[in-house]
Order: C-alpha cells, then sequence, then structure tokens
C-alpha cells in the first residue's frame, strides 16, 4: 500500500497538519513544508487524518502558543471570576471579552513575533506569589515599574550598558565608574597635596624678594632676605608713581613732592628777593639819573642819593647772596637727601615701626644708604605728598642754574651800571630824546617815550622800553633788554643775558645768546631759542620753534606744534608731540618718548624707556630697548618688539610680528597674523594662532597651544596641556604628553594619542591611530579605520571595528566587541558579553562567554558556543557546531550540518535534522523531532509529540509516546507504532506491523474508518455507499447483458440456418452453362430458405450467387472462380 499523505506547516492555523503527498508547498525548508491555507482545504481530502493530526500534536509544545496567538484564533481569559470565550480575529482577548488588556501575537503576513501589552495597570505574578513584576501609570515622577521578590531583591540581568541620560547603567559602568572615581580621588588627592607643598614652599619663600609685613610689630619689609641693592617699581606700562611718601627726615630718607614745592617756593623767594634788589636797584639808579639832571643845583643831594642807591643795591646783593647761600644749602640738602634715597634700598620696604609713620630704605636702623630707582614723577602742588624722581630734581637744577647764570649776569649788569654811573657823575654823553627819556653811557640812546637806555651804545628807542648793558637795544613797546649786545625788538618783551634776542612779541629770552623770537615765547638758558608762538626754550642750546612747544634741557629741541622736549637733546618734532628723557625723541603728531634714546616716530606714538622706540602710527614702546613699529602696535618689557600693524609684545625680549598678533612673556614671540603667544619662550607663528605657556609654540593657521612645552602646528589645530601637540590640521590635543597629529583629529587624557585622519583618543595613553577612529578610556586602542575602542585596555584594530569594555579586542574587520575581555577577531563579527569571542567571519556572540567561531555563526547566552559556519546557539551553554546549524535553550546541541535543536538539552546531530523542545534529539539526516524527549533517528524521519520516537528511515511519529521504526512508516496518535515498512498507524495505540499497511487499531482494538469521502481517483479508496451501488449497477447490467444474449443467439442460429440453406443449392453441372436451384435447412428449431444460381462464362471461369431468408433476417453471397 503506498504512502498517500505527509505532514505540513499550515501558515494561517500555525499548526502541523496531514496532507497530500501531492500537495505542493510554497516557501520553507524541504523539511518543514508550508502552504497556504487555501490550498490546504482542497488537498485536505481525508478528514480523519487531519483531526488527527490535531489531536497527535494537542496544541502542545513549542508551537501551541503560536497556534493560540494566530489572527484566526479566540481565547479569552477569566476576569474577576467570569470568562467569556469568544472566537473570531481578536487574538487571545477578543471583543467582548472583559478582560485586563490584550496580546497580539504573530500578525498576518509579519516575518517578526511580538507581543503587545496595555493596561492602566498591570501585573505578572512569578511563582505564585513569591514575585510579581507591577506595572503603574501616574506616579508621583511618572510611570512605575516595581519588581517585589518575597525572598530578597530582583535581579535584573543581561542589561545593556547605558548611553543617554535616562537610560539605566549596568554594573560594568558602576565598575567603570567607581574605577575612575578612585582614580581621580587618588589623582585629586596627589595634586592637592603637591599644590599644597608647592604652596608652602612659595609662602616659605615669600619673604625672599615680595614686600611682607611682620605679624607682631607691623613692618613692612622689601626683599628682607635679598642681597639686592636696588628697588625697582616699574611696571609693565613703565614706571609707577610711589605715594603716601612721609616727609623725609634724615638724610638717607626719601623726600615727597611737598618737600620740593617747599624749597621751590623757597628758591622762588630767594629769587624774587634777588629781584626786588634789583627793582630797588634800579629805581635808585633813576633817582641818580634825576639827581644828575640836576646836578648843578643840588650835586651833593645826587651823590648821597646814589650812595644810598648804591647801599641798598649792596644791602640787595647781599640778601641775594643769602638766597643764593640759602638756595645752595637747600639744594645741597636736597642732594643730599637724592644721594641717600638712591642708595638706601635693599630690596626691603618697611615701615620703621608699627604706627607705619615713617619708611627706611634698607630697615630701620640702616646707616648705608640705598638707590631708588623707577620712580614715576610725582605731582608737583603745595598739598602733594608724592615722592619726586630725578629727572625733576634735575629739571630744578637746571632751572636754578639758569636763573643763578641770569641773575650772576644782572649783578654784573648792575655792577657795569654802577661803574658807568660812578663814571657819568664826572661825564655823561647819553642822548634823551623821548618824553621822561633816560640815557646812561657812551652813546646811549633813548628815543622812546618813558624809555631808558643805560650802557655804552645802548638803545632804546620803545615807548616804556629799557636797556640795560653795552650795546643793549629796546626797540619794542615796554620791552626791556638786559646784557651786553641784548635786544628786545618784540612789544613787551624781554632779552636778559649778553646776546640775547627777544624778538617776539610778549616774548622772554633769556641767557647768554638766547632767542625768543615767537610770540609770547620764553628761551631760558646759553644759546636757548624760542621761535614758535608761545613757545619756551629752557636749557643751554635748547630749541622751541613750533606754536605752543616747550624744549628744557641742553640741545632740547621742540620744533612741533604744541611739543614738548625735556631733557638734554631731547627732540619733539610732530605735533602735539612731547619727548621726556636724555637724547629722547618724539617726531610723530601727538607722540610721546619718555627715558635716554627713547624715540616716538609714528603719529600718536609712545615709546617710555631707555632706547625704546615707537615708530609705528598709535603705537607704544615701553621698557629698555622695547620697539613698536607697526601701527597700533604696544612693547612692552625690556628688548620687547611689536613690528606689525596692532601688535602687542609684553615681556623681556617678548617679539610681535604679526598684524594683530599678541606676545606676552619674556621671549615671547607672535610672528603670525591675529597671533597670541602668552607664555616665556612661547611662540604663535600661525595666522590667527595661539600660544600660552612657557615654550608653548602654535605655528598652524588658526591653532591653539595652552600649557609647558605645548605645540599646536596644523592649521586649526589646538594643543592644552603640558608637552601636548597637535600637528593635524583641525586637530585637537588635550591632556599632558597628548598627542593630534591627523587631520581633524581629537587626544584628550595624558598620553593619549590621536594619529589617523578624523581620530579621536579619550583617556589616559588612549591611542586612535586609524583614520575615523575612535579610542575612549585608559589604555584604549583603536588603530583600525573607522575604528571605535571604548573601556580601559580596549583595543579596535579592524578596519569599521568597535571595542566596548575593558580588556575587549575587535581585531576583524566591521567587527565588534561589547564588554569586558570581549573580543571579535572575525571580519564583520560581533562580540557582547563578558569574555565573549567572535572568531568567525560574520559571526555573533552575546553573552558571558560565549564563542562564535564559524563564519557567519551566532552564539547567544552565557556560554554559548556556535563553532559551525552559520551555526546559530541560543541559550546558556548551548552548542551550535555543524555548518549552517541552530541551537536553541539551555545546552541545546545542533552537531549535525543545517541542523536545528530548539529546547533545553535538545540535539540535532543529524545533517538537516531538527529538534524541537526541551531534551528532543533529532540524529538522523534530515530528521525532525517535536516535543520533549521527542527523539528522531532515522534518516528523514520526524517526531512530533513528548516522548515519540521516529528511527526508521523517512519514519514519521506524531502523538505523545508515538513510536515509527519501519523505513517510510508514519505513526500518529498517542502510544501508536508504525513498525512495518511504509506502514501507518492512525490513532492512539494503533499498531502497523506489516509493511505497506495502515492500520486504525490494534488487534482486539479495531476501528472503522468512518466519513470516508466517495473516491474518485484509480487509487482512491472507496466507502460502503460507493461499494453498494457498484454492485447495484453491476447486477442491473448483468441481466441486460443476458437479454442481449438470448437475442444475439436466435440471430446466430437463424445465420446458420440460413448459410446451410445456401450450401444445399446443387452446382451448375460440367458442360452446362447455368444452374438455378433452391435450398433449406434448419438449426437448433430456427428454419431458413435459400434461392441460387451458378453461370459457367467460360471454360474456366465460373460465377456463384444466392440468397438465404430466416425469420427476419437475410443472407445473401456470391463467389467466382477461374479453373484451369
Amino acid at each position: 500500500m503506498n504512502r498517500i499523505f505527509k505532514s505540513i506547516w499550515c501558515e494561517q492555523t500555525r499548526t502541523w497538519v496531514a496532507a497530500s503527498e501531492h500537495a505542493v508547498a510554497r516557501g520553507g525548508r524541504a523539511s518543514s513544508v508550508v502552504a497556504s491555507a487555501g490550498g490546504l482545504e482542497k488537498v485536505l481530502k481525508l478528514s480523519i487524518l487531519g483531526a488527527a493530526s490535531l489531536i497527535a500534536m494537542g496544541v502542545v509544545g513549542p508551537f501551541a502558543e503560536e497556534a493560540m496567538a494566530a489572527n484566526n484564533a479566540g481565547v479569552c481569559l477569566t476576569y474577576n471570576g467570569s470568562s467569556n470565550n469568544t472566537s473570531g480575529t481578536g487574538g487571545w482577548f477578543a471583543d467582548g471579552c472583559k478582560s485586563a488588556g490584550w496580546v497580539q501575537g504573530m500578525v498576518t503576513n509579519s516575518k517578526t513575533d511580538w507581543v503587545g501589552l496595555t493596561a492602566d495597570d498591570t501585573q505578572i505574578v512569578l511563582d505564585g506569589s513569591a514575585g510579581s513584576i507591577y506595572f503603574r501609570t501616574g506616579g508621583i515622577n511618572g510611570n512605575v515599574l516595581t519588581m517585589s521578590n518575597a525572598t530578597g531583591g530582583v535581579l535584573l540581568s543581561g542589561l545593556a550598558a547605558g548611553v543617554n541620560p535616562t537610560d539605566a547603567v549596568n554594573m560594568s559602568q558602576l565598575t567603570s565608574l567607581s574605577t575612575s572615581t578612585a582614580t581621580g580621588i587618588t589623582s585629586l588627592s596627589t595634586s592637592t597635596a603637591t599644590s599644597i607643598a608647592s604652596l608652602s614652599t612659595s609662602m616659605l619663600s615669600l619673604g625672599v624678594g615680595v614686600v611682607t609685613q611682620d605679624a607682631s610689630t607691623g613692618a613692612i619689609s622689601v626683599g628682607a632676605n635679598s642681597p639686592g641693592l636696588t628697588v625697582d617699581f616699574a611696571g609693565g606700562q613703565g614706571p609707577r608713581t610711589l605715594t603716601g611718601v612721609a616727609a623725609g627726615v634724615n638724610a638717607t630718607d626719601a623726600v615727597n613732592v611737598g618737600q620740593l614745592a617747599s624749597l621751590s617756593t623757597s628758591t622762588a623767594a630767594g629769587l624774587s628777593t634777588a629781584a626786588s634788589g634789583v627793582a630797588s636797584l634800579s629805581t635808585s639808579l633813576l633817582g641818580a639819573v634825576g639827581d644828575l639832571a640836576s646836578l648843578s643845583t643840588s650835586a651833593s643831594t645826587g651823590l648821597a642819593t646814589a650812595d644810598s642807591g648804591i647801599a641798598s643795591l649792596s644791602t640787595s646783593l647781599l640778601g641775594t647772596a643769602d638766597n643764593v647761600t640759602s638756595l645752595s644749602t637747600s639744594l645741597s640738602t636736597v642732594n643730599a637727601n637724592l644721594a641717600g634715597l638712591q642708595t638706601s634700598v635693599d630690596n626691603v620696604v618697611s615701615y620703621d615701626d608699627p604706627s607705619k609713620s615713617a619708611i627706611t630704605l634698607g630697615g630701620a636702623g640702616v646707616t648705608t644708604p640705598v638707590l631708588l630707582t623707577n620712580v614715576a614723577a610725582g605731582k608737583i602742588a603745595a598739598t602733594s605728598t608724592d615722592a619726586v624722581n630725578g629727572s625733576q630734581l634735575y629739571t630744578l637744577q637746571q632751572e636754578f642754574s639758569q636763573q643763578y647764570d641770569l641773575l650772576t649776569s644782572q649783578v654784573s649788569s648792575l655792577s657795569t651800571s654802577v661803574s658807568g654811573l660812578q663814571g657819568s657823575v664826572s661825564a655823561n654823553t647819553g642822548t634823551a630824546s623821548g618824553d621822561n627819556s633816560t640815557a646812561s653811557g657812551d652813546n646811549a640812546t633813548a628815543s622812546g617815550t618813558n624809555s631808558t637806555a643805560n650802557g655804552t651804545n645802548s638803545t632804546a628807542s620803545g615807548d616804556n622800553s629799557t636797556a640795560s648793558g653795552t650795546n643793549a637795544s629796546a626797540s619794542g613797546e615796554n620791552s626791556t633788554a638786559t646784557g651786553t649786545d641784548s635786544t628786545a625788538s618784540g612789544s613787551n618783551s624781554t632779552a636778559n643775558g649778553t646776546n640775547s634776542t627777544a624778538s617776539g612779541d610778549n616774548s622772554t629770552a633769556s641767557g647768554t645768546n638766547a632767542s625768543a623770537t615767537g610770540e609770547n615765547s620764553t628761551a631760558t638758558g646759553t644759546d636757548s631759542t624760542a621761535s614758535g608762538s608761545n613757545s619756551t626754550a629752557n636749557g643751554t642750546n635748547s630749541t622751541a620753534s613750533g606754536d605752543n612747544s616747550t624744549a628744557s634741557g641742553t640741545n632740547a629741541s621742540a620744533s612741533g606744534e604744541n611739543s614738548t622736549a625735556t631733557g638734554t637733546d631731547s627732540t619733539a618734532s610732530g605735533s602735539n608731540s612731547t619727548a621726556n628723557g636724555t637724547n629722547s625723541t618724539a617726531s610723530g603728531d601727538n607722540s610721546t618718548a619718555s627715558g635716554t634714546n627713547a624715540s616716538a616716530t609714528g603719529e600718536n606714538s609712545t615709546a617710555t624707556g631707555t632706547d625704546s622706540t615707537a615708530s609705528g602710527s598709535n603705537s607704544t614702546a615701553n621698557g629698555t630697548n622695547s620697539t613698536a613699529s607697526g601701527d597700533n602696535s604696544t612693547a612692552s618689557g625690556t628688548n620687547a618688539s611689536a613690528t606689525g600693524d596692532n601688535s602687542t609684545a609684553s615681556g623681556t625680549n617678548a617679539s610681535a610680528t604679526g598684524e594683530n598678533s599678541t606676545a606676552t612673556g619674556t621671549d615671547s614671540t607672535a610672528s603670525g597674523s591675529n597671533s597670541t603667544a602668552n607664555g616665556t619662550n612661547s611662540t604663535a607663528s600661525g595666522d590667527n594662532s595661539t600660544a600660552s605657556g612657557t615654550n608653548a609654540s602654535a605655528t598652524g593657521e588658526n591653532s591653539t597651544a595652552t600649557g609647558t612645552d605645548s605645540t599646536a602646528s596644523g592649521s586649526n589645530s589646538t594643543a592644552n596641556g603640558a608637552n601636548s601637540t597637535a600637528s593635524g590640521d583641525n586637530s585637537t590635543a588635550s591632556g599632558t604628553n597628548a598627542s593630534a597629529t591627523g587631520e581633524n583629529s581629537t587626544a584628550t587624557g595624558t598620553d593619549s594619542t590621536a594619529s589617523g585622519s578624523n581620530s579621536t583618543a579619550n583617556g589616559t595613553n588612549s591611542t586612535a591611530s586609524g583614520n575615523n577612529s575612535t579610542a575612549s578610556g585608559t589604555n584604549a586602542s583603536a588603530t583600525g579605520e573607522n575604528s571605535t575602542a571604548t573601556g580601559t585596555d580596549s583595543a579596535a584594530s579592524g578596519t569599521n571595528s568597535t571595542a566596548n569594555g575593558t580588556n575587549s579586542t575587535a581585531s576583524g574587520d566591521n567587527s565588534t566587541a561589547s564588554g569586558t575581555n570581549a573580543s571579535a577577531t572575525g571580519e564583520n563579527s560581533t562580540a557582547t558579553g563578558t569574555a565573549s569571542t567572535a572568531s568567525g567571519s560574520n559571526s555573533t556572540a552575546n553573552g558571558a562567554n560565549s564563542t562564535a567561531s564559524g563564519a557567519g555563526a551566532t552564539a547567544t547566552g552565557e556560554n554559548a558556543a556556535a563553532t559551525g559556519a552559520g551555526a546559530t546557539a541560543t541559550g546558556n551553554n548551548a552548542s551550535a557546531s555543524g555548518t549552517s546549524s541552530t541551537a536553541g535553550g539551555a545546552n541545546a546541541i545542533a552537531s549535525g550540518e543545517n541542523s536545528t535543536a530548539n529546547g533545553a538539552n535538545s540535539t540535532a546531530s543529524g545533517n538537516g535534522s531538527s529538534a524541537f523542545g526541551e531534551s528532543a534529539a533529532a540524529a538522523g539526516d534530515g530528521s525532525t523531532a517535536l516535543g520533549s524527549n521527542a527523539v528522531a533517528s532515522g534518516v528523514g524521519s520526524v517526531a512530533t509529540g513528548a516522548g515519540s520516537v521516529a528511527s526508521g528511515a523517512n519514519s514519521s511519529a506524531y502523538g505523545t509516546g508515538s513510536n515509527a521504526t519501519g523505513a517510510g512508516s508514519v505513526a500518529i496518535g498517542q502510544g501508536a507504532t508504525a513498525s512495518g515498512s511504509n506502514s501507518v498507524a492512525l490513532g492512539t495505540g494503533s499498531v502497523a506491523s506489516e509493511d505497506n499497511t495502515v492500520s486504525v487499531g490494534s488487534a482486539g482494538s479495531e476501528r472503522r474508518i468512518t466519513n470516508v469521502a466517495a473516491g474518485v481517483n484509480a487509487t482512491d479508496a472507496v466507502n460502503v455507499g460507493q461499494l453498494n451501488s457498484a454492485v447495484s449497477g453491476i447486477r442491473n447490467q448483468m441481466d441486460g447483458m443476458q437479454g442481449q444474449i438470448d437475442t444475439l443467439a436466435r440471430d446466430a442460429y437463424s445465420g446458420i440456418a440460413a448459410a446451410t440453406a445456401l450450401t444445399m443449392i446443387p452446382d451448375v453441372d460440367p458442360g452446362k452453362t447455368l444452374a438455378v436451384g433452391i435450398g433449406t435447412a434448419n438449426f437448433k428449431g430456427y428454419q431458413a430458405s435459400a434461392l441460387g444460381a451458378t453461370a459457367r462464362i467460360t471454360q474456366n471461369l465460373k460465377v456463384k450467387t444466392g440468397v438465404s431468408y430466416s425469420g427476419s433476417n437475410y443472407v445473401w453471397g456470391a463467389g467466382m472462380s477461374y479453373q484451369w
């Protein structure tokens, strides 16, 4: 008997069903054919087989749940003690079911399984009342998930590392956090201890070079422990003003501006007294001249008046001498005080006592003077308490010297006048032609109204003019010329000194060869010249040629409008310029040069300090030998240089050559445009670069280097940290010894290295050398292109690889390793979990100690192993060693090629075998075992149901305890046994022991096959109805056939009689030509008659014919013969 059915998987009902062996499948593997529900209805002709299959499956095993969740299944759970069973398309909880929610399983035409839950409150009870999972909405902080356990806490395992701020974190992240926190605390402790130690060291050395105050006495000291002999108060912007200075008492005390003001007042008083004496002398002389005019009438009176004038002159001269002596004494005192001031500093500035009323440079009780340098000019006012510097005293000394020379000249002139007066007593040859004029001396001429000419060849031609001295000339109105060859030609002008000239209106020239030609000008000193309007030249050979200009000092020159030149050889040629200091030069408009050899040549420039130069427009140079040549540049510090426009250099040897550059610190250099160098020996050479820190270097365009020995050489690079290096374009290195050499690379952390293009290294000693690579964590290494390593000692060396976790390794291209000690060495491999290993290409290992060594293998679960190519192992200790094998469930083993073991302890060792269910075993090639402890050991065998066994080749056992041992046998039903080859046992306990048989029962337990449809094809089974109908038809056919036989017999009998009658007609005799005859015959009662004729045509040719009649039938015949 042939096999007429096979088992297939129904997609619509989600169950295994029996179908015709000729049914055509859609999709699926050879071991499980899947057909559509419509096609299945056409092939399910034996409903008993389908029913038996459903009974055998019992909706039990790994497929029962899927079947119950199908779209056309309807199951309702009990709610509040009442149930509502409905069927239709609602799933487990159909419409009308009073349930707590809904569950939806497989969606039609979907390739994925899913379950959805919806409810306001949902609770899942675990193991009775021992524990539960409770979901609740609307809590204080939002939705609430509560997990309880009666015996303790609840373990939540398999939790991936959180990424987003609201994600949960796992133990690995907490361990890493604990480690990093401990490390950070240790580092902080070490850093704090170091900082405190450094602070302590700094505090201990504080008293060496800074200002300190004694806590007990309040005394202030500067550099108490330093051996230095000078104190420098200069700052980054030049000298500072020392304020709050008490009036000096001792010889080595500093003096304040108030004391100098008092000295100036005393000096002025002395000079005033001298001037008063001179005025008194002049008055006396005028009286004497008047007396001489009336000498003829009162000569004795004139002489008496002259004697009185001389006595007054003597008294005045004595007063002047006393004042000069007092001034000299005062200057001596000042000089002594200055000498003391210059030698009294010992790097210590302190109050002498707690009252803080006095400060002794060098300390209280010190007798050795100390030099005080870099003191800014104090404010000159009666109430000022500022200290004055040497420059101010020098100016005062020069002014006194000039006034003293002038006074000496005046006294000499006075003496000459007195001598002339004495001579004129006896002979006066002068000419006084002006009204109220007076001329005294040989060839003296006074032609102006109220004019006075006193001296040989003296001339007073201006109204109210006075010419005193040999060849003196006063031609301007209200002018005064005093001294040999002096000339006062300007209105209200005054020329005082040998060869002095005052030609400008309201001008004053005082000193030998002094010249004041400008309006309201003043020239004071030998060879001094004031040619500009409102100009002032004060000092030997000084020149003030600019309007409103002032030149003070030997050879000082102020040629610019509103310019000021102060100091020997100083020059102020620019408009509104100021030159202050020996050989200082201010040639730019609004420029200022302060200090020896200082030069300010640029417009609005300022140069402060010895040899300082400010040549750029709006530039500032502050410090010895400082240079600011760029427009709007600033150089502050010894040898500082700012040559770029808008550049700033601050510090000794600082250099800012780039446009808008800034260099701050000793030996700092900013040569790039818009660059900034801040720190000793720092260098910023790239445009828009910034270098901050000792030896910091930023050479790349838009680069930034911050920290000692940091280097940023790449364009747009940033180096932040001691010895950090950013050489790649757009690179960033942050941390001590951090290095970012790749383009667009980032290195963050001590000793971190990012050498690959677009690479990122984040963590101590981390390395990212691959292009587009990322390394995060201590000792993390990402060497492969596009690789990512995250975690301490993690390593990603493969192209596009990812290593995430402590000591994780991803060496295969496109590989991913996640978890402590995880390893992904195969190409496109993935290892997730502690100590997981994925060594096969395209392999995946997910779970602690999981291993996927086969190409394309997948291992999921603790200790899961997928060693075969394309193998899949899912579950703790699951093993899939066969090629393309699948093991699902704890301890499941799939060792055969293309085998599948699904269920705890299930085994699929045959090639193409499948085992589904706990302890199910499929040992035969192409075999299938479904159900707990099901065994399919035969080749191509199928065992479905708990404890079912299919050991025969191509055998099938369906049902609990079913057994199919014969080749090609099928056992369906609990305990059914099919031992014969190609035998079929249907139903519980059925036995098919003979080959090629179908059994629906067993000996003593036979069964009827009911509801059998009528067979159609030749090999179809027939039912009793078909059999009864066939027997009745045969009977009817037999009856009809007998009638036909009877009719045929009668026709046959008649025919025989007719034929016999024809033969009875005699033939033509020889020699005759024609014979006609009749015949008759009888056969079995049937009579026949015949008529016939015979003709001899020739000797050799003969013809015969005849007809016979029997009943209603006729028989005729004809024949011809040829004889020879």
